[in-house]
């Protein structure tokens, strides 16, 4: 069927749709449960917690390593085998990892869950929605990573009460069960194939690109405004993963009531997609420069803000919700950039390109801010300068909004 058909068209909103709900399981249930089967991995095979979280950051890895012949492949129209594939190998990873109990084992997993994540989550998701929506694309990925957002708020909960009525390893089988269930109920009959052709973004003077040798990739990659965005989302990939993983030893730290803490990471989930919906309420009043510019101004304030040694919970509450609306907006700011900053060409292989840097640096936001936890023997330096590294990651994102516009007049 033609991507310009009235059949293909009638059926786009069932495609995101049900798309949608596979980001909110696979988010939901592939990446966010990992810290609830951490301590009874620890009481039942005796492994430390260093070990566990190595494993962790080996996928995280393998993940960012993987983006670019993912985006490649979907470029090429194999979304589906894509999708459904990594569907199937993330169901059979967490089935083996509920039987697991050597530790080179368990690395092995975790390389083969990365492989799994970098073909079904944000990421490969954007660019089959992009082939299928074209022009339309912002209205699409607003809607999916709304829904997205809740991922966190479907999983961790789930998960936990598997975890304390059937045990972790019973609970990993239920997690593959539901994983596979999306491969074959969502990925498989309706992420389109090769033989559907991509809605083109924007149009393309055919002199424009016969005029090249150069693949989309390798154009990109000379255009300045890449590099920005590469330093934006690589900067951000960082303090993101170890925000993640230690914002609640540095509350321990300051002796905030387990309470609060909770409270307070509780709060973060909800303001992400509270985020996503003022966007999607003022979508039509606010551009991509305006949104990357409230969302880099908003890290570095959240990052020093809790640099600062706040404990109290109005100040907590505060840094909650700038650090959640924007850690909300990133998401959409990624998909959204890289057609209107770089150009339309190539749009899975280009957005893979600024993934894996930033997979990099979230595999190793984790380490890098423990070790400096062990350097310093206190969390406010690592906290410093991570707002400093979102400092340069705003940078980044001003220089790719100027190089863009420079580049738009030039063409004009």
């Amino acid at each position: 069927m033609a991507a310009g058909g009235t059949g293909w068209r009638g059926g786009r909103s069932a495609i995101l749709w049900t798309l949608s709900i596979g980001q909110l399981v696979s988010w939901g249930l592939v990446y966010y449960t990992f810290p609830l089967f951490v301590l009874p991995m620890e009481a039942e095979l005796g492994w430390s917690r260093n070990a566990l979280y190595g494993a962790l950051s080996a996928g995280l890895l393998v993940a960012g390593l993987c983006a670019i012949p993912v985006g490649a492949w979907i470029d090429r129209g194999h979304g589906r085998l894509l999708m459904t594939g990594g569907s199937v190998l993330a169901a059979v990873m967490l089935a083996l990892w509920g039987r697991v109990d050597s530790l080179p084992l368990f690395y092995l997993i975790w390389i083969g869950i990365g492989v799994s994540q970098a073909a079904i989550l944000y990421e490969p998701a954007f660019a089959v929605i992009t082939r299928v929506f074209g022009p339309d694309y912002k209205r699409a990925i607003l809607l999916m990573t709304f829904i997205g957002g809740l991922a966190s708020t479907f999983g961790i909960p789930l998960a936990q009460i598997l975890v304390d009525r059937i045990g972790w390893r019973a609970t990993l089988d239920v997690l593959a069960l539901l994983t596979l269930a999306v491969g074959l109920l969502i990925h498989l009959p309706l992420v389109p194939g090769p033989a559907i052709a991509a809605v083109p973004i924007a149009d393309v003077p055919a002199t424009a690109v016969s005029a090249s040798e150069r693949g989309p990739l390798r154009e990109a990659m000379g255009y300045p405004a890449f590099w920005g965005l590469v330093i934006a989302f690589a900067g951000y990939g960082l303090a993101f993963s170890a925000m993640s993983f230690h914002l609640i030893p540095v509350l321990q730290e300051r002796k905030v009531d387990t309470v609060l803490i909770m409270a307070v990471i509780a709060l973060i989930g909800p303001m992400q997609v509270l985020g996503r919906m003022v966007l999607m309420a003022g979508q039509r009043h606010i551009g991509t420069v305006s949104l990357g510019a409230l969302i880099y101004l908003a890290f570095p304030v959240s990052m020093a803000l809790l640099a600062s040694g706040i404990s109290s919970w109005p100040w907590l509450i505060v840094f909650a919700v700038i650090y959640g609306v924007a850690n909300g907006l990133v998401t959409i700011l990624r998909g959204m950039s890289v057609p209107e900053f770089i150009g339309p060409r190539g749009y899975g292989v280009v957005s893979g390109a600024l993934t894996m840097p930033t997979n990099i640096m979230r595999a190793a936001g984790p380490i890098a801010a423990a070790l400096g936890w062990s350097v310093y023997s206190a969390y406010a330096p690592v906290l410093w300068t991570l707002a400093g590294i979102m400092v340069i990651a705003a940078s980044g994102f001003g220089y790719a909004a100027i190089a863009a516009r420079r580049r738009t007049r030039h063409r004009e």
